[in-house]
């Protein structure tokens, strides 16, 4: 165009461009047509000001979109949001707070988007007192209609921990749903039912499933993941696998791109279906329920999905709990031999934990000694435990001493020993670990304890 010499951009071509290079992460050529605008004169107007901010923020050049903002003359609604947003997708959390704190110290009129913006923040500060600021703001300017709002909302009271006010807000909203039209999304759904399980509200979690029917929402990934782990939560683990056996074809996914959050945004939908999975088997294991724990395991073993060690970790918690010796020794011996996982030593206190709660103590001695790599407090801590329930003190004695090096300052450990003396009779050893206690200036807290010994 400006070869040419006949037609020059103007103020509406320049932010078409701009937009563009930002789009497809032409980071130079933009910095270049940003150059241009100072030739022609457009540097100091406010849309392609507002583009160019876009543009570094979204290329990660958060300084030249600060030069940017500093140098406007004119700062408009779109020119505080995009920096708050900016700054919390380059995981400048504070900063994207402290914009808003400027925007609204300054009087910037906030719409739905600046909401949208700055909610997510609060949220990963857990800044609960700012959201509550914000959630005043939707309610004094009406932005209730918004079901981005809406979904902003809840999210940041769950991330909070404030499981209470995200139910009230289910509560409002199911209202709204009514009366004036508002309808949830897949995202706010699972903010609410993940407030349920938290709180333990079965029957209000299992309204919202009914609810995410009714707007034909079940089917969503992260709606079927949160209706899941609600499930599992409340102690329905039935209903946690109905769930699961009605879900879409599992894959094979990194565990830890779940663990940065399913209900936090761009999650993979690999990382969400591998986590159904293991969730579930995960809550199997903790409510007792060992034998559909493998019965799911295997089923996931013959749809093709590799497990992994957080995989392996579930369900030989899950085979422990249950008192499935056989199954877990089975499954061990399969992650050695058929997937040549690397054992962890989750895995290793797994198997001591499962073979000392049958009472199996010096088969569960035998892999401590021959675990190829360095035992740590929770292994001799599972045999530790083990020891009590089954009034064996030899055993118990070495199991102390390693945690009492391993985690000098844990209570639960001396705790432990000196019970397992008081229950065979030795009166004097268990006074002695008290004093012991005493001297190394710990303090044995009530109704805590750090180690567990019958699920107690």
């Amino acid at each position: 165009m400006l070869g040419t010499g006949r037609t020059l951009p103007d103020k509406f071509t320049y932010p078409v461009v701009i937009k563009a290079c930002g789009d497809l992460s032409l980071i130079d050529v933009g910095v270049g047509i940003h150059g241009q605008t100072f030739k022609f004169g457009y540097d100091s107007d406010t849309f392609v000001q507002n583009t160019l901010l876009a543009m570094y923020m979204n290329a990660g050049e958060k300084e030249a979109a600060q030069l940017v903002f500093d140098l406007m003359l004119e700062r408009t609604v779109i020119s505080w949001n995009t920096m708050i947003n900016g700054y919390f997708w380059n995981n400048c959390v504070e900063d994207a707070v402290k914009v808003y704190g400027r925007m609204m110290d300054v009087g910037v009129e906030p719409n739905c988007a600046t909401v949208v913006s700055v909610l997510p923040a609060c949220g990963l500060l857990k800044n609960v007192e700012l959201g509550r600021d914000v959630h005043a703001l939707v309610q004094e300017k009406g932005f209730w209609g918004d079901i981005v709002v809406w979904s902003a909302l809840p999210d940041m009271y769950v991330k909070c921990g404030q499981m209470k006010e995200a139910w009230l807000l289910a509560k409002g909203m199911d209202e709204k749903d009514v009366c004036e039209g508002v309808k949830p999304n897949s995202v706010s759904i699972a903010s609410l039912l993940s407030a349920c399980g938290s709180l333990v509200y079965l029957n209000y979690g299992k309204c919202l499933h009914a609810w995410a029917i009714r707007q034909k929402l079940e089917s969503e990934v992260i709606v079927e993941t949160a209706l899941i782990d609600m499930y599992a939560k409340c102690n329905h683990g039935n209903l946690s696998y109905k769930v699961f056996m009605g879900t879409s074809k599992k894959r094979t996914a990194p565990w830890n791109a779940l663990l940065s959050g399913f209900i936090q945004n761009k999650l993979a939908r690999e990382a969400i279906e591998l986590f159904k999975q293991i969730a579930t088997i995960a809550a199997y294991g903790k409510h007792g329920h060992g034998k559909m724990a493998v019965k799911l395991f295997n089923q996931l073993v013959q749809s093709g999905v590799k497990p992994n060690h957080a995989t392996f970790t579930s369900v030989l918690h899950a085979c422990s709990h249950a008192g499935l010796v056989d199954e877990g020794f089975s499954l061990f011996n399969f992650m050695l031999k058929q997937h040549q996982v690397i054992p962890h030593v989750d895995h290793y206190t797994c198997i001591v934990d499962l073979l000392g709660r049958t009472g199996r103590l010096n088969d569960a001695y035998n892999p401590i000694r021959t675990m190829p790599i360095t035992p740590n407090h929770a292994v001799w801590g599972a045999l530790l435990g083990a020891c009590v329930i089954h009034e064996n003190v030899e055993l118990g004695e070495v199991a102390a001493r390693w945690t009492f090096e391993l985690e000098p300052e844990n209570t639960g450990n001396y705790v432990l020993l000196a019970k397992l003396y008081a229950t065979v009779g030795r009166w004097g050893d268990a006074e002695k670990i008290r004093d012991m206690v005493n001297e190394v200036g710990l303090r044995k807290l009530p109704a805590h304890s750090l180690v567990e010994v019958r699920d107690m």
